[in-house]
């Protein structure tokens, strides 16, 4: 394929989680199978997270943004990828294919206070995400324990996206049955192709 742009797949995980955790794998090697390139964002110390070196990390991780590119972010990965992406708006005003958000959430969670001060940090501006980000899927659990589904919808709404409930997901984890993600991959498989 030389030359020809190709449709890019960033999988960003969240909290107490890692590139090679959950659905993440899974979700890499169907992008991969099917031809695109798909690449598993590292954020460090996923168990004490710090906002700024997640910055640091997505920064240098996905340096270029452009309308063959996608995001697909799980929990505190997903808020954390919005900041930087509304920060990138900012500056350069290029259009990315799309963002898909597992259990996604801006406000604080009340089994994680200590989360707060990170959430707090991030800044989503809603009319710059959803010019640049046109395309936003939001997928909710109806008994997600750590983020309440009507938190996931409110992220919705920022987004203007289309939100999805997955019944007794879970958070979307390994231990709740999510090695795989299908889910996720049938919003994927027609991006990847358009």
């Amino acid at each position: 394929m030389n030359n020809v742009k190709q449709k890019k797949v960033y999988i960003v995980h969240g909290y107490l989680a890692s590139p090679n955790d959950h659905w993440f794998p899974w979700l890499s090697r169907k992008v991969q199978q099917a031809g695109y390139l798909s690449k598993r964002v590292m954020l460090p110390e996923s168990s004490q997270p710090d906002f700024e070196m997640w910055q640091q990390s997505l920064a240098l991780q996905i340096p270029h943004l452009d309308e063959d590119t996608i995001i697909v972010a799980h929990s505190l990965g997903c808020i954390a990828t919005l900041h930087y992406l509304n920060e990138r708006f900012k500056t350069e005003a290029k259009e990315i294919k799309a963002g898909i958000f597992a259990a996604g959430f801006k406000a604080p969670l009340k089994v994680f206070p200590e989360l707060d001060s990170f959430i707090a940090k991030a800044k989503l501006d809603s009319a710059k995400l959803q010019k640049y980000m046109p395309l936003a899927f939001c997928l909710l659990s109806s008994n997600d324990a750590i983020v309440p589904p009507p938190l996931t919808l409110q992220l919705g709404h920022v987004l203007n996206a289309q939100s999805f409930e997955v019944k007794n997901a879970g958070h979307f984890m390994a231990e709740d049955g999510y090695e795989q993600f299908q889910e996720i991959w049938e919003l994927l498989k027609p991006l990847l192709v358009n």
